[in-house]
């Protein structure tokens, strides 16, 4: 079954889209979130090269329709590729760190999913410029390397954790302290970032009313890249994850107890 993926909006939409990236960026300076805000233009770079270079120029299943052709292809998807890298990618790690409350957690969570469902709604009913662009991208042929990229890496991170259960030697002690149920939460935060990105443009009927590709987009989108990010985010962050080990009890009397004396 085809699975065309596409989106029709103005040009009002992307001056708020920056307008939104922009009270993000400094939201994440104001809180010292400076790890998050670098992973969120690392997602940029991700992001433009995967779409402009191998959706747009190699594979070309992405396609772009621009009224009056008064944005370039690669200058649109500058833009495009920022937005949602920078807060896609901070997201999740955010969502990764041991730092972070659960309340400020939780406040993300809801400006992410209230912000992307304010710009799709106020740029339908606001008209700074109604230029038309229409996008979109044929997964029909991509969707098994999607379902193969997140089990493998889903597959790569367990395997990490379980070699982490009998050996104390490093890289593999950094995933002792990670409990299993947090597996569910990374596919968890997966699935939210992208169902949050779909469900606001449907509900501002930016995105075509499609249950299947609201479905698979939000499964399988992000959670191809939760694993690699996790992994990168636990190496850069070594002393929030570092395993000491318990000392027996045994081992406590004799290095508390006085010296002999002769």
């Amino acid at each position: 079954m085809s699975q065309i993926v596409g989106r029709t909006f103005g040009i009002d939409f992307i001056y708020l889209d920056l307008i939104l990236v922009s009270i993000w960026i400094i939201l994440l300076l104001v809180r010292k979130r400076f790890k998050e805000l670098l992973i969120g233009i690392f997602g940029y770079v991700v992001v433009m090269f995967t779409d402009a270079v191998i959706w747009y120029t190699i594979k070309k299943t992405r396609h772009i329709e621009i009224a009056g052709n008064v944005i370039g292809p690669y200058l649109f998807l500058a833009y495009f590729s920022f937005t949602y890298g920078v807060i896609m990618f901070s997201f999740a790690v955010m969502m990764f760190n041991r730092q972070v409350s659960p309340l400020e957690k939780i406040l993300w969570s809801a400006f992410l999913f209230l912000g992307w469902l304010a710009i799709g709604l106020i740029s339908q009913h606001i008209h700074w410029n109604d230029t038309e662009i229409y996008i979109y991208r044929d997964m029909t042929s991509s969707r098994l390397g999607q379902i193969l990229m997140a089990i493998i890496g889903y597959a790569l991170i367990l395997a990490w954790k379980i070699i982490s259960e009998f050996t104390d030697k490093f890289p593999f002690n950094l995933m002792k302290t990670v409990p299993y149920w947090y597996f569910a939460v990374l596919i968890i935060t997966g699935i939210f970032i992208h169902f949050s990105m779909e469900s606001t443009l449907w509900i501002a009927q930016i995105r075509p009313s499609d249950w299947e590709v609201l479905l698979t987009n939000s499964l399988l989108e992000f959670n191809t890249g939760i694993p690699i990010l996790f992994a990168l985010w636990v190496t850069i962050n070594q002393k929030d994850y570092k395993y000491t080990p318990a000392v027996e009890p045994a081992e406590v009397d004799v290095a508390l107890a006085p010296p002999v004396q002769h």
